[in-house]
């Protein structure tokens, strides 16, 4: 062997070996697609001498392949989109192959190629029974060579095996976001299952203080100046609004999804909107509310939580407490503590509490011992705490009640 041939041996291993670090990279699972599209052009650009770099990724709602990522020559070419009918994305399902630039006479091939800046593409696809049939999921797409050369054998024979390993990284991403989206509708579809419940109560909850406020605006032209009626007024009318604003607040809280947002939130207030929404139901089912919330001269009850998402959390909690002595009435005790493991909150009711062959089950999914609940109410109030990084007991006696205590870190 010359020189130069060693020289091109040891160029080539070493060339090598950058890939094969930067492959653990591109095949670990990852949830964020996006973050995936992303490093994948740009690893193989940093290790390649490569003009450009992008990523190609199945839009399932559109029937399309969209540029999610790209670097170098390739950045100009973000967003763009390919149909599925597109003579490329033909040939790619047709092989599931390579097309290498440098072989293809298809004109309308090359023509789409060059709108992507590639001289070769490697499908990543998966055969997996999630998508019923063998699916194009991606497509690495890289640049001219620098200098401008073919790919080599070798060089594609690697990107193919690196991109049948990263296609189970793009399949897990997919699951992971449909998993997510499913989520989000389930959550959505039992909030309006709860909201449902206590509809007519909230109606009420606001019409006796809308009652109250059209009345004063009725006859304060003419009363006014009657120190009874104006003193009746500046009394009443700040709780009156009061009250109102808790109610609408809460509802506005409850009906927010979104990514979980952590601040400090007074767990207190969270409680107080709660039991603003239930009112009507608390007062239909003779329940005494009781409060031990923190004095004015002790620490506040100020969890790093996310509001909206503790107001479903104690919405479930709270009205299955009320639910469990609807007809003999009884107390609903609220207590809110700052301790050794954070903030927690505890809700005591004195309903029929829960036999222990059920108790152990009230938080998986489906289980319900109510004859038109969903099932669903529990569980997703445990999976909330547990983004929380936050912890749920509950324990129970037949013919005494139930107490669950939620427990979250506390803000510094």
């Amino acid at each position: 062997m010359n020189i130069v041939d060693r020289l091109f041996s040891r160029e080539r291993y070493n060339y090598q070996q950058v890939l094969k670090k930067y492959s653990r990279a591109l095949t670990r699972p990852m949830p964020d697609l996006d973050r995936f599209a992303k490093l994948a052009p740009y690893l193989l650009w940093r290790s390649m001498k490569i003009a450009g770099a992008s990523f190609l990724v199945l839009d399932r709602e559109s029937r399309s392949y969209v540029v999610r990522a790209g670097v170098g020559d390739c950045e100009k070419v973000i967003g763009q989109i390919i149909p599925e009918g597109s003579a490329l994305i033909k040939r790619l399902y047709a092989t599931f192959k390579e097309i290498n630039l440098w072989e293809v006479s298809d004109k309308e091939i090359k023509s789409e190629m060059a709108g992507l800046c590639a001289a070769l593409i490697i499908p990543a696809a998966s055969e997996s029974e999630y998508f019923n049939k063998p699916t194009l999921l991606a497509a690495i797409v890289l640049g001219r060579k620098t200098p401008d050369e073919p790919y080599t054998k070798e060089d594609v024979d690697f990107l193919e095996t690196l991109a049948n390993q990263a296609a189970i990284s793009i399949e897990y991403a997919f699951i992971l976001e449909e998993l997510k989206n499913n989520q989000a509708q389930i959550i959505k579809s039992e909030k309006l299952a709860a909201l449902g419940d206590t509809a007519a109560g909230i109606a009420h909850e606001l019409k006796n203080p809308l009652t109250y406020l059209l009345t004063v605006a009725q006859s304060m032209g003419q009363s006014w100046d009657n120190p009874v009626f104006k003193e009746s007024v500046i009394k009443m009318f700040p709780a009156e609004v009061e009250r109102m604003k808790l109610i609408i607040d809460g509802l506005s809280d409850y009906s927010k999804i979104h990514e979980l947002r952590l601040e400090p939130t007074d767990v207190t207030i969270v409680l107080e909107k709660v039991v603003a929404i239930l009112g009507y139901e608390i007062k239909k089912n003779n329940v005494v509310i009781i409060k031990n919330f923190p004095a004015e001269n002790e620490a506040k009850a100020v969890a790093l939580a996310d509001k909206n998402r503790l107001v479903q959390v104690f919405m479930n909690i709270i009205a299955n407490g009320v639910q469990a002595m609807a007809g003999k009435g009884g107390d609903l005790s609220l207590t809110a503590r700052r301790n050794d493991n954070g903030i927690c909150v505890s809700i005591m009711d004195t309903g029929l509490g829960i036999p222990p062959d059920k108790l152990e089950k009230i938080f998986d999914p489906f289980f319900t011992t109510k004859e038109t609940g969903t099932g669903l109410g529990l569980s997703i109030t445990k999976r909330i705490i547990d983004e929380h990084k936050g912890s749920i007991y509950v324990d129970s006696r037949v013919g005494e009640g139930t107490t669950f205590t939620v427990c979250l870190p506390a803000a510094a």
